[in-house]
């Protein structure tokens, strides 16, 4: 999936499940002091009033130029709508449609 889709597939199952719910995005450059995950542009968005807390999304490349996602504490790699759906239901308790 491109950056702009899981964007976008995230940004809906998140409003379409709570109400209040602001967000800002932004893009930023990794640092060499970094976590190493992430190598170059990252796509980062903060998810605001959420029963959890603030969350955030970040889409971006490893050193191997695969596509990495991070939404709160889980992340995958190469992300289809099915691993989102389970970075959904892990993080926020979201249960998309079959």
């Amino acid at each position: 999936m491109r950056t702009q889709e899981i964007q976008q597939y995230i940004d809906e199952a998140i409003h379409s499940n709570f109400e209040d719910v602001t967000s800002e995005s932004g893009e930023m450059m990794t640092s060499e002091g970094g976590d190493g995950r992430f190598v170059g542009k990252v796509i980062a968005t903060r998810y605001a009033g959420l029963p959890v807390g603030d969350i955030f999304l970040a889409i971006g490349e490893t050193k191997r130029q695969l596509q990495i996602i991070k939404l709160g504490n889980a992340e995958c790699l190469k992300p289809s709508e099915e691993h989102l759906d389970g970075l959904l239901f892990k993080e926020l308790g979201i249960k998309m449609d079959e």
